[in-house]
């Protein structure tokens, strides 16, 4: 019987060393969704209105390995900013955590950002921007298949030689 019981003092132990009380990324998107504070928006790649055209095979490859971009928006207003600190310590602690690794810390005066995976360099699961400033901060995850570190700084360099961003914003401000 004694062992009986040390057996289920053990599967309980591991249980609760197994559950993390820090949510996923996904989690977190999910439970903000509704939040009258932040604004969640989904882009779809070919809402960017890249010119396929003008598209070597290499970046076409990029481009398709990429489905959207899921964006998370805190804006800092009179109403919520007692919220601001408690929701950048909340991701700061999910991103992070030790599932992500850093690829790039870019940190100033008035922002400070971070690209972060969780996976691989070479297969990534899930790429991650995460940007904040005294106005707010933003929350970006770039989903896909077959995604590569390599695809995405393609598709960063094609967004960049294009008016990728002012394409999108156009499109995106007709719809509201």
């Amino acid at each position: 019987m004694k062992k009986m019981n040390n057996f289920w003092f053990y599967i309980l132990a591991l249980a609760l060393v197994g559950c993390s009380t820090t949510p996923s990324i996904q989690e977190y998107y999910v439970s903000k969704t509704e939040d009258p504070n932040f604004l969640v928006i989904d882009i779809p790649t070919s809402i960017l209105g890249i010119d396929n055209s003008t598209l070597s095979a290499e970046e076409q490859d990029a481009l398709n390995s990429f489905q959207k971009v899921n964006v998370l928006l805190f804006r800092k207003t009179p109403a919520n900013a007692d919220l601001l600190p408690e929701e950048l310590a909340m991701v700061r602690s999910i991103i992070d955590a030790k599932t992500f690794e850093p690829l790039l810390v870019m940190n100033d005066r008035q922002y400070s950002g971070k690209l972060v995976l969780e996976g691989t360099v070479e297969n990534p699961d899930e790429l991650v921007f995460f940007g904040a400033a005294g106005e707010g901060f933003i929350l970006a995850r770039l989903i896909g298949r077959d995604m590569q570190v390599e695809k995405a700084m393609l598709l960063a360099n094609v967004i960049q030689r294009g008016n990728v961003i002012e394409n999108a914003a156009k499109m995106l401000s007709g719809m509201f």
